[in-house]
């Protein structure tokens, strides 16, 4: 990652609002616009969320669901600090 990346990310409009609302990354934004849009994920469903690293669309997907839903995050990456949902981090040899 270059200086002038890390300078244009720290300016983007999504990346601070997704820090101070404490959200994992900007993409979390994304899915909660496109689910209020298309309603996909609804309070109780079961979510899948493959190739879940960093964890924001496995934030949203579990606001989502609601406390009778469940949230499955996997990835090759380890997702730290996943309070509340479930996650697998796979090891391929």
């Amino acid at each position: 990652m270059t200086k002038k990346w890390l300078r244009e990310r720290a300016k983007d409009y999504y990346y601070r609002l997704a820090k101070s609302e404490g959200y994992r990354s900007r993409a979390a934004y994304k899915l909660l616009q496109t689910s209020e849009k298309y309603r996909f994920i609804k309070r109780g469903y079961v979510v899948l969320d493959l190739g879940a690293a960093p964890g924001g669309w496995m934030q949203i997907a579990r606001e989502l669901v609601g406390k009778d839903g469940y949230v499955l995050g996997v990835d090759l990456e380890t997702i730290e600090g996943s309070s509340g949902i479930m996650w697998l981090h796979l090891l391929v040899i």
